[in-house]
């Protein structure tokens, strides 16, 4: 069999779910059937990626028009037979690279999409220019010959922004490489029930709702402990409100970690995001066995059904985020039952290996 040549291009290889991918992708397909290269913005490029210094997150006309001429380039050099374009600013510019290129085939996977009501993604603007964002989304996917989505709920949701036809789509899920987060884990703190959230510290990511939540649990829970783990530009802001609170002794910041290590250590795992296109940290805590309290926001509702796998809320409502976690420590039966249910489903829905083949599959068929 012919070694595919594939090209994975993404904005930035920073922890979270779309490089997680990427990773997984690199690692796992056979080199001895497809040959990778990683193509990225310097943002966290590790060592062997092609980088182009002008991919960067930020919307930036002249940075934006350098890093579409530098692309174009580097695929009408190489001949990729596939373009595999990860999230927005990458995706847009590869798929319009690639076609300007010749490139056989291009497969635009947005891991979600910027266009959610009240998401607050960091450097993507509102108002008239979000608009014309996704007038130059479409445009771009017309370059693409596949987009995925993460789940039926993103699928839907893409369909309504009118970003591509139907038939253009696939839904392919996340994949987590379930076996490592598997056993118990020591606890990063004395004293419990202890309460943990992993992601970065930004705004769509409803971390100071979590922490108005615990305010309201210091009456009923009073020996509750909350670990954050993650990084972020907030963390300042959320150390100051966990002050405000009277939290100090409750809240730990626990820096950047290895999820694997750390949440098989918590009682129950909490999601307070306004928006995620699915979330692989609550991937993550339902390999570990850990009980699962997510918004219902985006793609969460594919993992996470209420009641069975884990428990939904809305997004920025604290009170009722305190509900949640108090009914998980006092009915332990059903506290058990969605653990063990999500446990379960992750290992058949959402493995690295099935991921894997979904796209390896893909890039196949695009090139039949």
């Amino acid at each position: 069999m012919t070694s595919l040549r594939v090209a994975q291009v993404i904005t930035r290889c920073v922890r979270g779910g779309a490089y997680q991918v990427v990773r997984g992708l690199l690692d796992r397909l056979p080199p001895e059937e497809v040959d990778q290269t990683l193509i990225s913005g310097p943002e966290g490029a590790p060592p062997g990626a092609r980088v182009v210094p002008e991919l960067v997150r930020e919307i930036s006309p002249r940075l934006d028009l350098a890093a579409l001429v530098r692309l174009t380039g580097i695929f009408a050099k190489e001949r990729p037979d596939v373009i595999h374009a990860h999230t927005y600013k990458a995706g847009v510019l590869a798929c319009v690279a690639g076609r300007l290129a010749g490139v056989p085939a291009i497969l635009f996977t947005p891991h979600g999409h910027i266009f959610a009501r009240g998401a607050a993604i960091p450097g993507v603007p509102g108002g008239p220019r979000l608009e014309a964002l996704r007038w130059i989304t479409r445009l771009a996917q017309g370059c693409a010959d596949r987009v995925t989505a993460l789940s039926g709920a993103d699928l839907d949701q893409q369909l309504a922004l009118r970003l591509s036809p139907a038939s253009k789509y696939v839904v392919v899920r996340n994949g987590i490489d379930v076996e490592r987060f598997a056993g118990p884990r020591p606890r990063l703190v004395d004293g419990g029930p202890i309460i943990g959230a992993v992601g970065r510290f930004s705004e769509e990511k409803g971390h100071r709702h979590l922490l108005e939540a615990v305010a309201m649990l210091q009456r009923p829970l009073p020996e509750m402990r909350l670990v954050l783990v993650g990084y972020g530009a907030l963390e300042g802001e959320l150390r100051r409100r966990s002050a405000e609170l009277g939290l100090d002794k409750a809240v730990v910041f626990a820096g950047e970690r290895d999820s694997a290590e750390v949440l098989g250590g918590f009682d129950i795992f909490v999601q307070p995001s306004l928006y995620e296109s699915q979330g692989i940290a609550i991937l993550e805590a339902m390999a570990a066995g850990v009980p699962v309290i997510a918004s219902d926001v985006g793609g969460v509702r594919d993992a996470v059904r209420d009641g069975e796998t884990g428990l939904l809320v809305p997004p920025a409502a604290p009170g009722e985020l305190a509900s949640a976690i108090l009914r998980l420590r006092v009915d332990h039966d059903l506290c058990r039952r969605v653990a063990d249910r999500a446990g379960r489903e992750v290992r058949e829905r959402y493995s690295v290996t099935r991921m894997v083949d979904a796209y390896a599959g893909l890039y196949r068929e695009l090139l039949a």
